[in-house]
Order: C-alpha cells, then structure tokens, then sequence
C-alpha cells in the first residue's frame, strides 16, 4: 500500500512539473506588446499574409451594425509619432462594412500640433477589398522615413479581370503629405501580390 502512494505521489510530482515546463515554455514565446510610442516598427512582415505595416492599435472603437447594414464596424487608432517631433501624432483606420463580400479601410493621418490634431490625410487613402481580388491597398512604412505605399488598379469589364496597377508613394514633408514617385506596374486582378 506504502508502495503505491509512493509512485502515485511521485507521478503526480513528475506531471505538475511536465506542465510547469510547458506552461513555461508557453510564456516565455509570447511577449507581451510594449506601447507603440517606444516600439521599434519592423519593416519585414514575417508572415505571407497582407500587412498594411501597422502596429497593434493603442485603441480599438467597435459599431454593432445590424444584418446586412453598411457603415463602420470598427475603427482602430494609433498613437505614433510620424514626423519625429517627440509628440504622438495619430492615424485612424476605420473599417467600412457594405454587408455583402465588397468592404475598405479608411485611413486618416493627423499631425499632433500642440495637442491639436490636423488632418494631412491624402485624397482617397482607403483601400477597395474584393471577394477574390483588392483593387486598391495601402501600406505604411515607418523606417527610414514615414512613407504610405498605394497600389491600385481600375476595375475591366469585371471584378476579377486583371488591369494594369499603379503604385503610389507618399512622403512627409513640411508636415504634408506629398506624392513623391508614381510607378507603373503589371496588370493584376489582386494588388495586395504587388506589395
């Protein structure tokens, strides 16, 4: 009887230490996100997937819309510093529901000027995401310089037949955002494959 609380007990040692060890191991791959006011923004994407470039957002707003109503749904925002003056400027990235496969992202771009924020958002920064094709994405780059890549394409006879894209790339300047190259590029039906 001794015999057999003895190697219950010492099973039971043996496995709370096996999931301490996994618990561990779990812990110590998952680091949590600093504030992105001091995280270094990376430029590589270390996935396959689209990433516009942005960070986690410092704040996350979401709309309860009804079945099958249009709207924003969710809208993210992200305190950075663009333009290198030491003070938080901001970008919000609002998602547009149209309730069916069709949907885009709004972007606006505000420059912190002593606590008040003026938008310097380009024409048109949203992107133009289809069920099987995006004729329009953006993305951000933060190093060297704060850069916003646009790619897009106009629409054939039908969503999925490839055009020719256009890639855009913005630059701060003076606190503006400018247009500082346009480059041509091959005809796609998916523009995210650009990037």
């Amino acid at each position: 009887m001794n015999k057999t609380k003895n190697f219950v007990w010492i099973i039971t040692v043996i496995a709370f230490l096996g999931l301490g060890f996994i618990l561990y191991k779990t812990v110590s791959t998952h680091k949590d996100l600093p504030n992105n006011n001091n995280v270094e923004i990376s430029e590589s994407v270390e996935s396959d997937e689209f990433s516009d470039g942005l960070p986690n957002p410092d704040s996350v707003i979401t709309y309860q819309l009804k079945e099958l109503e249009t709207g924003i749904s969710e809208k993210y925002i992200y305190d950075i510093d663009i333009n290198k003056d030491g003070k938080p400027d901001r970008i919000t990235k609002s998602f547009f529901d149209n309730g069916n496969a069709h949907s885009y992202y709004k972007y606006t771009i505000e420059i912190n000027n002593n606590g008040k924020y003026i938008d310097i958002t380009p024409d048109k920064l949203q992107t133009t995401n289809g069920a099987d094709c995006d004729l329009r994405q953006i993305q951000f780059k933060f190093k060297p310089e704060f850069q916003i890549i646009v790619i897009y394409r106009e629409m054939a006879d039908t969503w999925d037949e490839p055009t020719r894209a256009t890639k855009l790339t913005y630059a701060l300047q003076k606190d503006s955002l400018v247009i500082n190259k346009v480059n041509p590029m091959r005809p796609v039906c998916d523009v995210k494959e650009l990037f």
